[in-house]
Parts: structure tokens; sequence; C-alpha cells
């Protein structure tokens, strides 16, 4: 039977008769009986010439359903004929997922696992994942009602080829800015494993040029990441990106001495460790000398830049110079004119996407069918929600369907897909009833989430994560390395306690006093707050929770939480999370806030879109412009400080006047050692 017809089309047909048969098919049974391949030519000639067509296209068929995880077996004759007589079969143990045996709070957790991706490069696998052990757990769908949820990111450019490199095993190379470093240098290296960390993604790899094994932070990448497609390496036994996470942050313990005005620059007063030096050779009237202890000095130099002149670093020099150069870059780049003609009416092109090819389509409508046999009449809208496709796609998407099924393709051997008032039915699908086995980056993808979920304070759902853990190693086999080679670090051992607490708050409907930090005054203020969920955002902390102040939901950074303390019942439980739920972005508008536009480097502004739900253009001049909504233009000073130059406001003026006014004076202050202080500088002209 020879037909032209869509390459997906002709797989699928494949699997159906594949695995439809208990003993095998003979090549030429395929040849002759599924749709899409040419049958024996009328003459000798003609089969010459399109026998070898056939034989390489059952070849590359083959190979792709093997990419996809579904080997085709194949009978070993013995005999002059044993080609004639070697049978193909797809064995069910093989191509379904395998039971999976979750209760209901294991299940759950199987949910917030996949989730965790749900901003990320790993979402769509994580979700099929999901759908896949649903099915097959017997436990059905959950939506997530737990008081803990956590969101990671994975908006770095270089994430996604790094992450293809890894799975596959090829060397990258790039371009790379070290700490403290002003200019780029190009590496090789072969990818080990990536972790998440501070909210900053690393790469830990072996570097090919200094012969020793690195870890890179993705922000540093300046450049593409080039990958060696016909350059791989065999991976180290035993390495584990866990014991890398372990190790950031746990080098040499630094000292600094920092002077700061008296009740102000509470951030770095109430820092672990941190202490006020009674007799200090440095004196100002009016300023404290306080002995701050860090071990990451980048992350140390951020958090002083963004004090600006309230913070003036004695000592040690690196330290001082860290934090100059970030001031000085940031005040150089506002004071800067501001180009009047950038362009703010083209958007900035989403990345390129990967290309969707036949295996994709082929995983999306094996993935499909299980879906239908499971949910008789469901939504279209909620298909098409579901599998991420449009309405074109999915009628394309059920004519495949309804033309594929088992050799014959009568009545009874085709499934068929109909819609009766906008619900969905499948017939005679029992082939593919079962969802096919998860994919490696599906199977990891909930893996990693689920390791993850270990470090989150909830001793009741100890057994159930080990029972989640346990099953999805089972389900991943051999793929489960991935799961080694990426980690998350979604909580740190000093907000542990005040999560707990809060925990606890949520569980017992109480409500909680606490002295927040605002970081944007710089004040320390008294709150009474009635918890309701906590949510993660990278290595963030937030509880949302009712302000009895504010009188209405608000998001409160855990890590600002002061003095912690149970404050009676909660009063306004009446007040509704719904629908709510944590994105990439938790800032929450408010009516008064102010339009503000950014200039930037690409790889900030795309790191800095997602977290403020900003908006990009391509203003030319490889510059990428940032429209964003704020409460405060205050924040924008200290915010550009950190970036030391890769961005500045440029609308509205007064809040660029008075961006570019604090960085001026802040890069002038920071080298005082004096009794004085340096007038602010006159920028508006």
């Amino acid at each position: 039977m020879s037909t032209k017809i869509d390459a997906t089309e002709r797989l699928l047909n494949l699997v159906i008769a594949l695995l439809g048969t208990r003993l095998g098919r003979s090549k030429g049974y395929i040849r002759e009986n599924i749709n899409g391949y040419t049958v024996a030519a009328k003459t000798a000639a003609e089969e010459a010439k399109v026998q070898p067509a056939f034989e390489r296209m059952f070849e590359r068929d083959k190979r792709t359903l093997l990419e996809l995880g579904i080997p085709i077996r194949q009978s070993e004759v013995q005999g002059d004929d044993a080609q004639e007589q070697v049978l193909y079969r797809i064995d069910p143990v093989d191509y379904r997922v395998p039971e999976v045996r979750l209760d209901e709070a294991a299940m759950n957790l199987v949910f917030i696992a996949a989730n965790l991706w749900a901003e990320a490069t790993l979402g769509a696998a994580a979700q099929s994942a999901l759908r896949k052990i649903a099915a097959r757990s017997g436990t059905g769908w959950y939506e997530d009602e737990t008081t803990s949820q956590s969101r990671i990111r994975t908006a770095e450019p270089a994430f996604d080829p790094i992450w293809t490199a890894l799975r596959s095993h090829h060397l990258v190379s790039f371009m790379y800015r070290g700490s403290g470093a002003t200019e780029s240098t190009s590496r090789t290296v072969q990818p080990l494993g990536l972790g998440n960390k501070y909210g900053q993604w690393y790469l830990a790899a072996f570097d090919v040029d200094k012969s020793v094994e690195r870890n890179f932070r993705l922000s540093r990448i300046t450049s593409n990441v080039q990958l060696h497609g016909d350059a791989t390496f065999a991976r180290p036994t035993g390495f584990s990106i866990a014991s890398v996470i372990e190790r950031l942050g746990t080098g040499p313990q630094h000292t600094a001495q920092i002077a700061v005005p008296a009740n102000s620059a509470y951030a770095l007063r109430q820092r672990a460790g941190t202490e006020a030096i009674v007799a200090s050779a440095w004196s100002r009237p009016g300023w404290d000398v306080l002995r701050v202890v860090y071990r990451e000095p980048e992350l140390m130099a951020d958090d002083v830049a963004a004090l600006g002149a309230q913070a003036l670093v004695l000592e040690p020099a690196e330290l001082h110079q860290a934090v100059v150069r970030r001031l000085q870059g940031a005040a150089a780049a506002a004071l800067a004119p501001v180009d009047e003609e950038l362009d703010w009416n083209s958007k900035l092109a989403a990345p390129t996407a990967k290309k969707k090819d036949t295996r994709d389509r082929l995983i999306r409508l094996l993935s499909m069918v299980p879906y239908l046999v499971a949910n008789p009449g469901v939504d279209e809208v909620e298909v098409m929600t579901e599998f991420g496709i449009s309405a074109g796609q999915w009628a394309k998407d059920k004519d495949t369907l309804n033309v594929t099924g088992l050799p014959g393709y009568y009545h009874g051997d085709l499934m068929d897909v109909t819609t009766e008032a906008g619900q969905v039915f499948i017939r005679d699908a029992e082939t593919l009833a079962s969802p096919l086995r998860l994919t490696q980056e599906e199977a990891c993808s909930v893996l990693i989430g689920l390791q993850a979920l270990t470090a989150i304070p909830g001793s009741q759902q100890a057994i159930a994560l080990e029972q989640a853990i346990s099953s999805l190693k089972s389900v991943a086999g051999k793929d489960s390395w991935l799961a080694d080679a990426v980690g998350l670090e979604l909580i740190s051992g000093k907000e542990m306690d005040t999560i707990s607490f809060l925990q606890e708050a949520i569980a017992h409907e109480r409500a909680c006093a606490i002295t927040y930090l605002v970081r944007s005054r710089d004040e320390l203020s008294e709150r009474t707050i009635e918890p309701r969920k906590l949510f993660s955002v990278d290595a963030a902390w937030y509880v949302r929770a009712w302000c009895r102040k504010a009188e209405e939901m608000r998001s409160f950074r855990v890590d600002h939480i002061r003095n912690l303390a149970d404050a009676g019942a909660q009063e306004n439980l009446h007040a509704s999370l719904t629908p709510w739920q944590p994105q990439s972005g938790i800032y929450d508008p408010g009516n008064d806030d102010v339009q503000v536009q950014l200039v930037a480097e690409a790889t900030t502004a795309i790191r800095l879109a997602p977290a403020y739900n900003a908006k990009l253009f391509d203003v030319g001049d490889n510059m990428v412009g940032v429209r964003l909504l704020v409460g405060n233009t205050g924040t924008l000073a200290p915010l550009m400080a950190r970036l030391g130059g890769s961005a500045r406001v440029v609308a509205p003026e007064s809040a660029q006047q008075e961006t570019t006014a604090w960085l001026v004076h802040a890069a002038e202050s920071c080298d005082a050692v004096g009794e004085t202080t340096p007038a602010v500088p006159s920028v508006g002209g």
C-alpha cells in the first residue's frame, strides 16, 4: 500500500503496527502494509531503484524511534533466507511507562516538582512527565493546594545550549569574563553539571585548555555558546553536582570593615556575624564602623554597592576596589548622553526556538492519545492548552490521528477522534492507550525537582518524598544520571527556622508580628501579617500574607523578616489567595506605579525582564530597551549600582536625574575616608 504521506503519520502507523503485534512483522509486510512506505515495483529494474530507498527510510525510522526511547526489537533467525524471516516488533515493556505506585501525598509532591520548572526551559518536559505519571499512578490529576511552592528560572541565554551539550556529552566554547576581570577570554570545556545557588546558575566543567575542573557562572558568559557537535567526551564516573553546590560559598571567610551612618544600612547590620567596632582608627561624627564577615566577594560587592554613599569600605582593598568599579561604571553609564532617536516601537524578537520537527510532533501525538483516552469528553480548549498548540495545529493533529491505526486501515482499525459540543472523544485507540515511556528530559526534570524539595522543611512530607524519588529513579532507569548532574538549592540554612515558623503559622491559622526590612527605604517596619502561602523564585523565599497595616495581600521576602513572633489568631481569613499563584516575576503592580525605561546590555536585559514582568525592545546599537513598572523610583539607583554600568535609566527624566545624582554621589563618596562627605554634584544642567 503506497501513499505519499506526512513522515509523522508514517512513523505513527509504524509504532501502532509493531506495538500491536505479539510475534512481529517482517520487512516485506511492513513495506506492503504500512502507509507511507513504497511498495514493491512491477519490474525488476524499477525495484532495483526503489528497494534501496525503502531500506534507507526504514533504517532512518528505526533510528528516530530509538532516539525517542522506542527500540524496535528483531528476531534472530538462522539460515540462508534469514533476511526474509527477520520479524520486527516493539515490546510493550520497552514502550510503556511502568506502573508507578504513588499515594496522593507523593503524587502531590511530583506535581510540585514538575511545576518548579513552570517558567523554565524544562517546563514542557516536566508537564509531559506529570501527565504520564498521573495516568500510570492511578491517583488522578492534582491541583497544587500546598502551602509551599517554588519556581526556578533559566533566563540565562547560555542555559539552553549548555543543557543540550550536557545531555549529549558534547564540548562547548564561549567567551567568559571572570570575577574582577575587565576582559573576556575564550574557554573550551566539557560540561559536567549545572547547579543553581544564590539564584545564579553555575556550570561545573572540565576546562580543556587549563586541564582542570572549574565552575563558571552563566551570567558571566559574554558570547553565544558554540556546541562542538563532532566532539564528545566520556563523563567521569561518580560525578554529582550536589557536592559542587555544597562547596559554592564555602571558600575562605573574609572580613571587611565598612563605615555606615548611624541607624542605617540595616541590611549590613543584621547579617550573621556582623558587629560594631567600638574603637576604630577611622571615625566620622554620626557614623559607625562595622566588622562584616562574608565568603563570596562578588556578591558582597553587589550588596555594598547597592548602599551607595551610605557604605564606605575601609578594608580589604579588593572589596573596596570592586565596589568602586561598580559605582563608577554605573555613574559613567548614567552620565552618558541619551540618544533621542532610541526606537521604542520594535519589540525585541524572542530567542529563536528550536524548530519543531517530525520527532517533536510524534512525541506529542503519542502523548495525546493516552491523555484523550484517560479524559473522555475533555474540552478542546483544554487539549490545546495542555499541549501548547494552536487551533490550526489541533485540527492537523486530529486529522492525523483519524487516518492512523492498525494495518488494513478499515473501520475499527483506524483511531476515531470526534468532537461533540466542543468536547473530545477518542475510540479504537487501545494500542496507544498506555503512555509512552518518559524521555530523559521528562524523567530527570521531575527527579531534579523532587531532590531539591528534600531541603524544604516539613518532616511530614519526608516519607512521601522518599517514595516519589525512589519511584522516579526506577522509571528513569539508565537516564537517572542526569538528575545527579543538575541540582538546585532552594533554601539556605539561615532561612530554615523562619520558614518553619511560618509554615506552622499557616497550618494553625496564626498571625505573626514581624520587624521587616524595607530595603528601598533602608528602614525597619513593624508589621502584623497573616501568612497564607510560602513560595520561592530562584533562591529568594517569600511569604504571601495579609498585611494588617496595608490592609491587603502582600509578598514579604523571608530574609528581610526580623524578630518573628506569634500574634494570635488570624482575623482576615476571608481574604482569599485565589486565583493568585507565584510566577517568575513576583512584583505586584500598584495603581500609583511609575513606568520606567532602561537601556541595557542584551544579557542584562534578558535577566531583568522576568523578575519585573518587563517588556523588551530592540532600541539599536546592540542595546535592549527595558520597560517596567516600579512603585518607588528610589529603588532604581541601587539596582543600577549592582549592575555596574550594564544598564541605565533613560526615562522618565525625573527618575533619570534622581538615579544619576545618587550614583554620582556614591561614586565620589566611595573613596572618602576623611571627616567630610563630598557635595552632591549638579547633574541637572
